[in-house]
């Protein structure tokens, strides 16, 4: 998961460590990496937190044994549902 810096400084998440981080284009970029506890199908997981971009981003790793459908449009409707 990856949130902007001004996202993580208004959480107050917790430091954990700094690493580098391969990028989409194979470059490498030096970030922070913080705590989170989220709410994921009614359960509470910690989650690492990357402080980098404008926006928000959801790693595929929270992803397994789910399916997800987007309609990608402004405004587009986002499904997730657990594979049974």
């Amino acid at each position: 998961m990856t949130l902007p810096p001004g996202a993580i400084a208004k959480l107050g998440l917790t430091y954990l460590t700094q690493i580098n981080a391969n990028l989409a284009n194979n470059s490498n970029v030096s970030t922070d990496v913080f705590l989170a506890t989220i709410l994921w199908n009614g359960m509470q997981r910690n989650v690492a937190v990357l402080a980098m971009g404008r926006r928000p981003l959801v790693g595929t790793a929270l992803l397994q044994d789910y399916h997800l459908g987007i309609d990608f449009r402004e405004g587009g409707t986002v499904l997730v549902d657990e594979i049974l």
